[in-house]
């Protein structure tokens, strides 16, 4: 099974519609997403609160801690991605899913961390570095791939405004050309 949390490979793999067939031959797919989305690959839709509509906390790239509120209650019977996934979790009869609030979660890691994590995080943990080797450019299947500003997430992709803008416009003709 392939669970896809908040993901639409479509757009969001350089692989893009190719990674459709990959997913087709999985035995099962569960998909996490605020949206109507990976209809073709999924067998199971399970609604996610997108980040606008849950609390949660993310480490910036100075290593700062900050922590957010939700802006809006989640629609419909919508929830956080990390509830849904320790529903699964403790139905899979999995340890260590029992927190209750993300502020329980943010508790948990300052007790486990020795170091503060109040304020900053170590650049030492910081690192975007991969262990997995990389692919050297030979043929064609190799050009990096280059996505506008307003394809990067679902939310703006969704965002009728924003795919008017110069910006966008641009970059669709960019796309056609290409």
């Amino acid at each position: 099974a392939t669970i896809l949390l908040n993901t639409e490979p479509a757009f969001d793999s350089a692989a893009g519609i190719a990674v459709f067939d990959a997913f087709k031959k999985c035995e099962m797919v569960v998909s996490l997403t605020p949206f109507k989305a990976n209809l073709d690959i999924s067998d199971v839709l399970l609604p996610i609160a997108p980040f606008t509509e849950t609390p949660g906390t993310y480490v910036n790239a100075e290593g700062r801690v900050q922590s957010f509120h939700a802006v809006v209650k989640p629609l419909g019977e919508a929830r956080p991605a990390w509830k849904v996934i320790r529903t699964l979790a403790n139905i899979l009869n999995l340890p260590g899913f029992t927190f209750e609030s993300s502020q329980e979660i943010l508790l948990h890691i300052h007790t486990e961390k020795s170091e503060n994590m109040a304020e900053y995080v170590s650049a030492s943990r910081l690192s975007n570095a991969c262990k997995m080797p990389s692919v050297s450019p030979i043929d064609p299947e190799h050009i990096p791939c280059v996505a506008s500003i307003y394809q990067l997430d679902g939310i703006v992709r969704r965002a009728v405004s924003l795919q008017r803008t110069a910006d966008a416009s641009v970059a669709q003709s960019m796309e056609v050309a290409a």
